[in-house]
């Protein structure tokens, strides 16, 4: 009977202290770290998202910008925090090619981390100037073989998917094309419209709004399937390239040992506010769509695409920034 008794007391405590972690959740302010400047796409999302969560969890959902780093700075800084829901980053792919270029990172992009809920999706558009005269990819390809080298396309950097993307698709294609590197998206695309560069590879929400407005030509969007934002603009895979498919992705991630209540919370609420047809059209003017799941398909996207990046950088020869 005393032993009965003892097992019985011992399963009682362990499931009465199980849940704490969501019942003690959320304690004070929640911090979403970003690891890029204002401005930009994943600044204007963690706002909309705090500004949903706070009064869902109940308190105040703040946003905190680290840029820096190459979005390292920001990334450790949540890794060393403590595991209790209270801080989170808002990441991009970004994290999967830092850990697909397999150089020397201050945390695992994996075992250090939680994760919670994807946020977003988007397919990027290849883009180029009218000047070019070019409407198709085997427009783009007969240009780029008969003038070799001469072409330049606009990336933002080896730690890019637009770059990786873009080389990925010249070693298919068997072409030289000129990278020119640039700080950001805004300088990159201004020169494309002014003609100073020809080619890049811009957000499909973005992009078509400068091909309808006849400023540049849409070729082809870098997802498996046509967009709606832009369903007479063809796939990689329709003009000849099967292999190929690219799409970003923001998400959320929490330091590793948060409790599974409190990560599976977050991920509902977050779920909610992404979903919010206020929030939906408003990302949606950023070109992003709202792509949220549970942390498990989280976790098999991002080791998806480290596997996917690594492919890219061992058949290009990309070197890390």
């Amino acid at each position: 009977m005393k032993t009965w008794l003892s097992s019985f007391l011992a399963a009682a405590a362990l499931f009465a202290v199980a849940p704490a972690g969501a019942a003690d959740f959320p304690s004070q302010i929640v911090r979403i770290v970003v690891p890029f400047a204002p401005g930009g796409g994943t600044d204007a999302v963690a706002r909309l998202l705090a500004d949903r969560l706070t009064p869902a969890l109940g308190v105040q959902v703040i946003v905190e910008n680290k840029p820096g780093g190459n979005s390292v700075i920001a990334t450790r800084q949540v890794a060393l925090a403590p595991a209790d829901g209270h801080t989170l980053l808002l990441t991009t792919d970004i994290h999967a090619i830092n850990a697909a270029y397999g150089a020397a990172l201050p945390y695992d992009s994996l075992k250090d981390f939680a994760f919670v809920s994807q946020l977003t999706t988007s397919p990027l558009m290849l883009m180029t100037h009218p000047s070019t005269g070019i409407r198709t990819l085997a427009d783009l390809v007969a240009k780029a073989k008969a003038q070799p080298g001469k072409l330049s396309f606009a990336s933002l950097g080896s730690s890019s998917p637009h770059y990786l993307g873009f080389e990925w698709f010249k070693r298919m294609a068997g072409i030289d094309i000129m990278d020119v590197p640039y700080k950001g998206g805004g300088q990159a695309l201004g020169d494309l419209l002014g003609g100073q560069v020809n080619l890049s590879l811009i957000v499909a929400g973005n992009g078509i709004t400068h091909a309808r407005a006849g400023k540049l030509v849409a070729i082809a969007v870098t997802s498996p399937a046509r967009n709606a934002v832009a369903p007479d603009v063809p796939t990689f895979a329709e003009s000849g390239y099967p292999e190929f498919a690219l799409v970003d992705w923001y998400a959320i991630l929490a330091p590793a040992g948060t409790p599974a209540p409190v990560v599976a919370r977050l991920s509902r609420e977050i779920g909610k506010a992404m979903h919010d047809p206020t929030v939906v059209e408003r990302i949606a003017g950023v070109g992003l769509d709202p792509a949220t799941g549970t942390p498990a398909e989280l976790e098999t996207l991002v080791r998806r695409d480290i596997e996917r990046y690594r492919h890219m950088i061992a058949l290009t020869g990309a070197k890390p920034e």
